[in-house]
């Protein structure tokens, strides 16, 4: 594998632009490429390796790829370097968990960004889709693809504002009666036909691809979500700016989601994906009625099927919509 992966231009990988000196010089010399790639991990070699091997086998669009990765220590970061040369490298002295994915935010230069978690495999067709879709759609500022178990099965990754009863619902004891209760499948959206392209209030982070320039306008992911949340409240920032979310289920990721927190409820990943929770219920308190009655347009309007493309464009905050401000 390392062999083949040192050939990047079979993957149309490029230089990051963020190199210093003479590289950057280089860089910046050649075409930008279509897409900025930012993966993050920590401790994760293996799931790595499959999450990098596939970018570089099926990125099908010229692609620049940066890896940060969250003060492992595990040899990760010499392995990447030494399998993966191609790959632009960010060592961090901490975990700083999903905020990492500033780091290399603003650095690229793509005309687009794709998060993709390590434990997601990129399909082939998946992203030059994707990227034909942003390119069809100036109004979509974001998308997220269909993302499915490794075998095939569909995962419910288009959702609604989850509410402040979730992790009760989602975590033993209880989970095992009411995960399956009408407040959990309206949040996952269960109910939808998820074989159609429609605008939604947010993606999981696993994959989303966005334009670059909404950095300019959002900043980046707020540093105060710990692990989990950061991707939903990056959905909301966007469609407060303007832009639209959408998601796309015409191309598929493989996901291993292992939901490492439900299984163990006491551990130091689900005490922070709990204060994370608490995080983004305080963040957006009093906001809960305006996401509902949002999340009910967007349903109401989901989309002509045909085109993909949706009727007049709908704004978080919008009072023409009557959704009711902060």
């Amino acid at each position: 594998m390392a062999e083949r992966l040192r050939s990047p231009g079979s993957a149309n990988l490029h230089p990051p632009g963020s190199r210093a000196g003479a590289t950057r010089i280089a860089a910046r010399t050649r075409p930008a490429p279509d897409v900025s790639v930012i993966v993050i991990g920590y401790r994760v070699r293996d799931e790595l390796a499959r999450c990098l091997d596939s970018i570089f086998d099926h990125a099908g669009v010229p692609v620049e790829l940066t890896y940060v990765d969250n003060a492992s220590r595990d040899g990760s970061v010499e392995w990447v370097r030494e399998a993966f040369p191609a790959v632009h490298v960010i060592e961090l002295e901490r975990n700083l968990f999903g905020s990492a994915r500033n780091r290399a935010l603003g650095e690229g230069r793509g005309r687009y960004t794709l998060f993709i978690d390590s434990d997601a495999v990129l399909l082939p067709a998946t992203l030059p889709t994707m990227v034909e879709a942003l390119d069809r759609h100036p109004n979509w500022g974001l998308i997220g693809p269909r993302l499915q178990y490794p075998g095939g099965e569909l995962q419910f990754s288009c959702r609604r504002f989850p509410p402040r009863s979730l992790p009760i619902r989602r975590r033993p004891p209880l989970r095992f009666a009411l995960e399956r209760s009408g407040a959990v499948r309206h949040h996952l959206m269960e109910e939808v036909d998820h074989t159609q392209t429609r605008p939604v209030l947010y993606v999981l982070g696993a994959c989303q691809l966005f334009r670059s320039c909404l950095t300019d306008t959002l900043g980046g992911l707020d540093p105060a979500f710990g692990w989990g949340g950061e991707d939903i409240d990056w959905c909301i920032r966007t469609w407060e700016s303007g832009s639209e979310v959408v998601y796309l289920p015409a191309v598929s990721v493989d996901h291993d989601y292992r939901r490492r927190s439900s299984s163990a409820p006491l551990s130091g990943t689900a005490v922070r994906h709990l204060q994370s929770f608490v995080r983004l219920q305080w963040k957006y308190r009093g906001r809960l009625a305006e996401f509902a009655d949002f999340c009910e347009r967007l349903d109401t309007r989901a989309g002509d099927r045909s085109t993909g493309r949706f009727r007049r464009p709908l704004l978080l905050g919008d009072e023409s919509a009557r959704v009711s401000g902060r």
